[in-house]
């Protein structure tokens, strides 16, 4: 068994003295790991590192096996991201993301929603921007998006201004202005490709309401904690 692919290093583990298991997300297969022999000269260190891009193929005798890549740089990105606090944080939240999902499977969107993120960097708020549309997509590639079509109350499809924390479904400004402070913020961002300059508190409340329901769906079903690397990006954020 076979394949050749384009994938991006999501993390890497030792497996004995001349080896890693390493996990990569790819533009066709998904999510996979496998072995990777280290070179002599250079360990692998410079080329399977998080973040970086690599021409992936992979081999095993038998589908179920863990199996072997031959890996080639394709971008390399490591070492930018090793420069920046942000960067580094962000990088890091996404890959304890994807760390979750099942192996194996097709995440195409998911994979270029990573790609393009990376390839995107700036340190400003509109790359925080970008990492609460991610999870945002995520959620929903696990089974588990966040409604936003119309108000859960009334049907209405403008002025959607909270999410329901028990449904996950948007409610409307008129039906929902009882219960506000019971409801979750919902950030223009998320409804409009087109709105612009998103402020700090747009990305604090987008980043509370993705993490709300990372935690209720997904991180708590696995009595696992958010990665602390949120904290990092909302710290940011305070500055």
């Amino acid at each position: 068994m076979q394949w050749q692919d384009i994938g991006i290093v999501v993390n890497t583990r030792k497996f004995n003295d001349n080896s890693l298991i390493m996990k990569v997300i790819t533009e066709n297969n998904g999510i996979y790991s496998g072995l990777v022999r280290l070179k002599k000269n250079q360990g692998g260190q410079g080329v399977n590192l998080t973040g970086n891009k690599l021409n992936i193929s992979w081999r095993a005798r038998l589908s179920e096996h863990l199996g072997y890549f031959d890996t080639e740089l394709n971008l390399s990105r490591a070492h930018i991201i090793m420069r920046s606090k942000l960067y580094l944080s962000g990088v890091n939240l996404i890959c304890s993301h994807l760390d979750l999902l099942p192996e194996r499977e097709p995440c195409n969107k998911i994979y270029t929603l990573f790609d393009s993120l990376l390839d995107n960097y700036t340190e400003n708020n509109n790359w925080i921007e970008q990492i609460v549309k991610f999870e945002f997509s995520y959620l929903d590639s696990m089974g588990y998006g966040i409604d936003l079509t119309e108000c859960v109350l009334s049907g209405a499809k403008d002025s959607l201004k909270w999410v329901s924390p028990k449904s996950g479904k948007a409610v409307g400004l008129e039906a929902g202005k009882d219960w506000s402070e019971k409801l979750l913020k919902l950030p223009a961002f998320l409804l409009s490709s087109e709105y612009e300059n998103s402020d700090k508190v747009d990305l604090t409340d987008g980043l509370k309401l993705t993490g709300y329901f990372l935690n209720k769906w997904i991180y708590s079903d696995l009595n696992k904690k958010l990665p602390s690397s949120r904290k990092k990006i909302i710290d940011f954020l305070n500055k």
